[in-house]
């Protein structure tokens, strides 16, 4: 459960993918309930201490076919590995905040200089298809309960 974690960031990622990932795995929606209660979601850490990690809705487990939302949260100290995705990336941090390193270059072998952005809670950024980022710098912030809803 989220609450449990004393967390510095709290990160809400909206993925889309392309449609040769999605025609590898069609999923039907039968079986999953339209409304569902994110306190009963499962959570991991993909073994990395400090990260909570729940699949709010995607392609795998629950049949979308370009969406997919993710719900994390970072402990104070944590931070993510630089990494490059093949699809692009929104997130909206809840609370929290740290900083968001993007690189320069990111269609090379070696991206060069990242640039640092300070991300903070009610912000909201994209990463584009390929660019090299980490997220990095975490502290705690005043918890602050929004509504958010991805069309």
């Amino acid at each position: 459960m989220v609450e449990r974690y004393e967390t510095s960031l709290l990160l809400l990622c909206l993925f889309s993918f392309s449609a040769l990932v999605l025609a590898s795995s069609p999923c039907p929606l039968t079986g999953l309930p339209l409304v569902r209660n994110i306190s009963e979601i499962p959570e991991d850490n993909y073994g990395r201490a400090g990260l909570s990690h729940m699949t709010v809705a995607g392609s795998l487990l629950h049949g979308l076919k370009e969406v997919e939302v993710w719900l994390q949260t970072f402990t104070p100290g944590t931070y993510t590995p630089i990494h490059r995705h093949s699809c692009e990336e929104v997130f909206v941090v809840l609370k929290g905040s740290g900083t968001l390193y993007l690189a320069s270059d990111s269609h090379g072998k070696y991206p060069g200089k990242p640039q640092e952005h300070f991300i903070f809670a009610n912000s909201t950024f994209h990463i584009p298809v390929n660019d090299v980022h980490q997220i990095k710098k975490l502290i705690t912030g005043k918890i602050r309960r929004h509504g958010y809803f991805l069309l």
